[in-house]
């Protein structure tokens, strides 16, 4: 028997508050089954030689132990998916628990494997399976135990990579290091914070014990098995009485699901309850014991290892605390907390001494609470009742805020059960709604809802748009956050903060949807609000997010100065960590897009540790951070430690995210772009190749990201020397690009790249034919992009160069250089290096080696790679001058800078296009001649 029937789990819960004598006249009446009865008998026998700890756990579990289980657990030392099983852990009547080990790309992760016991065998039950899990997987907070991944083998068992947690239960923890009772609560604090992460998810656990929050050796709280209950299902179908009976230990569960009534968040605050009542007692609630915790310890003469002695504890707990519980355990639903959030923010009003919500605002309780907030102040009777009088008006304010509060979070309560039910499936259809659906719904639903505080809605909705921005769904979150912008503006000013946080998700929005101007124009009108000097936190952010805006619109010194104010800002103890580490962030990428690599090098890895610290574990966010880092080795050369950031990257998001995902594409990208940069272009072929079948999976075939995807690949193999396909991936992009609307300026770039890789392979007229369509395209932009047309020009330049054109060639490079000098002022000079280089080749061979050595000069002074370093461009420079020298009849410079050529080209270790290395050759070729 390996699941409790409905009626012999009633049975049980039935039986087991009765007497022995009125057991057995139960069991005469209710239970003539033979084996009901006899599985009923051993099921409260079990539960009387345990001393009432049976109720602490699932039935099912019970149940399956009791009875016999026809499968044999795998060994140790065998393999489940890619999981080795190195020890079990524990087991019960639903699953079998292992710590397992996996190794990817050199590095290894332990995890808690649940190898659960209910098979799945059905297509629609593994599709449901998976489905749920990819949904858990995307559960992230620091106190719940990520879901990692999980799978069925082949015979059908399902399994779960859970994070392995080492600690002890939430009471155990409490009493054996004798915390007092402001330890407990606030413990108990941050288990609801992350019960409340998960309802925000839409996640809800249905089986919150003390067994299953943990606290670490570190003092950190962590939930265990959030929504594992949806995983452990008997069957695919939609029965709703299933879905919410599966999982549940009587002694903590709510009346509802008793009676089969509707599974919600207010189920879990009713659990939470329970444990809150057993944390501060350290006596677990007896079945159908509803007297509050104080009246519980008014009957047990049981030691505690508790800070507090019994009678200061009962005296603590009277009052607030005993109307908290009783509160969150009320028998109805709507009479509980409104969310665990609620039930914590309750728990602090209670530590700082206001008035809870749970007891009647009366005057005289008010004022009892202000005088504990002020007892140092109350000293003579004159100055009580002056306080006293001073208390009530105070009050007076404190219960319409907590008036106020209640029904804000009610209206969120409403508004989440509104979401619920719009993700739970009416009828037929092919699979679960995608994280966009979700949003969308949501926002319909806080758009409408008249319930929904003002403030509440736009804080709502500005978190809804950034979602469909980070979802790529860039065009829909401008026009939401735009609406959303003015309906904020109008209703609380333009100094607010509710308006500066929604001014602030539509400045991102706007940039990334290629806006700029905009954007500018946005950050400059909040950064310029009053109200905002009181905020330094918020104020650091936006500075931060307009800096990375600036290196975008290369406006290098409002960069520089807007991401030092960020820092220094957090710098002076005035931001949370968060902030701290994105302006430090920040900075890093200004000064590495600024080409101050070192010294960008030194901020990130400073962030990385503080990243290393906040998270205590890996994240997506650190993964994010290893990835900038990795690129700034690799412009350095540091080509074992870019690989290195690279791969662990890759190794955390791999671990975080389901396959596919885009996380994983810009993780691969990252060690692509290192493997092209070594010449290890085999490898960074096959990964190309596995972006563009992952982008088109998650993205669609016709986003923008499948055509730069197209068009990397399309590099790598240029690289490579390998024309054919690198010009079958260029049209794609192409292709992709066109069918675009407004797409014209990457169209360009793309269409450039084919017209060269064209080109070089041998057909120079219809080569540049395309380059020059491309620097057309560029500029009949709106906004021509100055830096693309220059690039383009480099390309045209060298093509006729190839096509024996130098005169075309010297006016083509002369242009861009124009351009740089006049468009782009504030771009870096080392940009120019790539058009003088190629002036200085066109010019020599129309036989002005002067001009051509001043070109090659200035290109060499602007240079900015370190010496200890590889610069393809100082080396083509280097080149250059040695042959003008040789023919100059200067033999000694000429051999002096030739040698320079060959030192780097040795430290290059093959590195250089095979372009460079003909000319480097033709150099030599010349030199050797008499």
């Amino acid at each position: 028997m390996n699941q409790a029937t409905p009626k012999l789990r009633e049975l049980f819960e039935r039986a087991i508050e009765l007497s022995k004598p009125e057991r057995t006249a139960f069991l005469n009446q209710e239970c003539t089954d033979p084996a009901m009865r006899s599985a009923l008998i051993k099921m409260l026998a079990a539960a009387e030689d345990q001393s009432g700890s049976l109720l602490d756990r699932p039935l099912d579990e019970v149940i399956a132990e009791l009875g016999d289980w026809d499968s044999l657990a795998p060994l140790v030392g065998s393999s489940i998916g890619p999981f080795r099983l190195l020890e079990r852990l524990g087991d019960g009547g639903s699953s079998i628990v292992y710590r397992a080990e996996r190794v990817q790309a050199g590095v290894s992760q332990q995890v808690a494997l649940k190898l659960l016991r209910r098979g799945l065998h059905t297509a629609d039950q593994q599709l449901r399976f998976r489905d749920e899990r990819r949904a858990l997987t995307r559960l992230q907070h620091p106190g719940i135990a990520r879901l990692i991944e999980g799978d069925i083998t082949a015979e059908g068992t399902p399994y779960i990579a859970l994070e392995l947690v080492t600690g002890t239960s939430i009471v155990d923890h409490a009493q054996s290091h004798g915390l007092n009772l402001r330890q407990r609560l606030a413990l108990f604090t941050d288990a609801c914070r992350a019960v409340e992460a998960a309802h925000r998810a839409l996640i809800v656990h249905r089986d919150i014990k003390p067994s299953n929050v943990l606290v670490t050796n570190e003092g950190e709280v962590k939930l265990l098995d959030f929504g594992i209950a949806k995983l452990m299902l008997a069957d695919g179908d939609s029965d709703e009485v299933t879905e919410q009976h599966v999982v549940m230990t009587p002694a903590y569960a709510a009346p509802e699901q008793f009676s089969r009534g509707l599974i919600t968040t207010a189920t879990d605050v009713f659990a939470l309850g329970v444990v809150l009542g057993e944390l501060i007692t350290g006596l677990r609630r007896e079945p159908g014991d509803t007297r509050p915790p104080s009246a519980q310890l008014e009957d047990s003469s049981t030691e505690h290892e508790h800070a507090d002695s019994l009678k200061s504890l009962r005296r603590k707990l009277r009052g607030d605390l005993d109307a908290i519980v009783l509160k969150a355990t009320a028998a109805e639903p709507e009479s509980r907390y409104a969310s665990a959030g609620a039930l914590a923010e309750e728990i602090e009003r209670y530590l700082g001494g206001h008035p809870v919500v749970a007891r009647p605002s009366t005057p005289l309780y008010r004022a009892q609470k202000f005088v504990g907030r002020h007892r140092g102040g109350v000293v003579t009777t004159s100055l009580f009742l002056l306080a006293l009088v001073a208390s009530l008006g105070v009050a007076l304010w404190q219960a319409d805020v907590a008036r106020s509060e209640a029904q804000r979070a009610a209206s969120v309560r409403d508004f989440l059960m509104r979401v619920f039910s719009a993700a739970e499936p009416a009828g037929p259809r092919l699979a679960p709604p995608s994280v966009i659906d979700v949003v969308r719904t949501s926002i319909t639903e806080a758009q409408q809802s008249p319930a929904l505080y003002p403030a509440v809605r736009i804080e709502l909705l500005e978190a809804l748009g950034n979602v469909l921005r980070t979802q790529g769904e860039i065009d829909d979150s401008v026009q939401l956050l735009e609406s959303n912008y003015r309906e904020a503006s109008l209703m609380f000013g333009p100094a607010s903060r509710t308006t500066l946080l929604a001014g602030f998700g539509l400045a991102r929005a706007l940039g990334d949807a290629g806006k700029r101007p905009e954007a500018r124009a946005l950050y400059d009108e909040l950064l310029q609000q009053q109200d905002l000097r009181s905020d330094p936190d918020l104020r650091s952010r936006l500075l931060a997010a307009s800096a990375l805006l600036a290196i975008a619109r290369y406006e290098r010194e409002r960069a520089e100065q807007e991401s030092i104010a960020a820092l220094a800002l957090c710098n002076s103890g005035k931001c949370t960590e968060p902030t701290r580490i994105a302006a430090m962030l920040a900075r890093g990428h200004v000064l590495a897009n600024f080409q101050h690599d070192e010294e960008a090098i030194k901020v990130m890895e400073e962030a990385l540790t503080a990243q290393l610290a906040w998270f205590a574990g890996p994240h997506i966010n650190i993964a994010a951070n290893q990835q900038g880092l990795s690129r700034a080795y690799r412009r350095l050369g540091q080509f074992d430690r870019a690989e290195e950031l690279a791969r662990d990257s890759l190794a955390i998001v791999e671990a975080s995210v389901p396959d596919p995902h885009v996380r994983r594409t810009d993780a691969l990208d990252t060690l692509r772009q290192v493997l092209i940069d070594m010449r290890r272009f085999d490898e960074a072929e096959e990964l190309g190749l596995r972006i563009i079948a992952m982008d088109q999976l998650t993205l669609g075939p016709d986003h923008p990201g499948v055509a730069t995807s197209e068009n990397t690949l399309g590099f790598t193999y240029m690289m490579d020397a390998k024309f054919a396909p690198a010009i079958e991936h260029y049209r794609a992009a192409l292709a992709v690009s066109e069918r675009i609307p407004d797409n014209h300026r990457r169209s360009a770039i793309y269409r450039s790249n084919l017209g060269v890789s064209i080109g070089v392979r041998g057909d120079l007229e219809q080569g540049m034919q395309l380059v020059q369509a491309a620097i057309s395209e560029l500029w009949a932009l709106a906004e021509p992009d100055h830096d693309q047309i220059c690039s383009a020009l480099e390309k045209l330049g060298a093509l006729q160069r190839i096509s024996g054109d130098a005169e075309a060639s010297a006016a083509t490079y002369s242009e861009a250089i124009r351009i740089y000098t006049d468009e782009l002022p504030d771009a870096p000079k080392a940009w120019r290096v790539i058009s003088l280089n190629g002036l200085g080749r066109a010019l020599i061979l129309l036989g002005d080696d002067t001009q051509a050595a001043e070109s090659f000069k200035e290109a060499l002074a602007i240079e900015t790679t370190p010496i200890d370093r590889v610069s393809p461009d100082r080396i083509e420079a280097r080149a250059g001058l040695a042959g003008i020298l040789h023919r100059q009849g200067d033999e000694a410079a000429a051999l002096e800078m030739f040698d320079q050529v060959l030192a780097e080209r040795e430290l290059a270790q093959g590195r250089l296009s095979a372009g460079l290395l003909t000319f480097v050759d033709s150099v030599a070729a010349s030199m050797a001649k008499p």
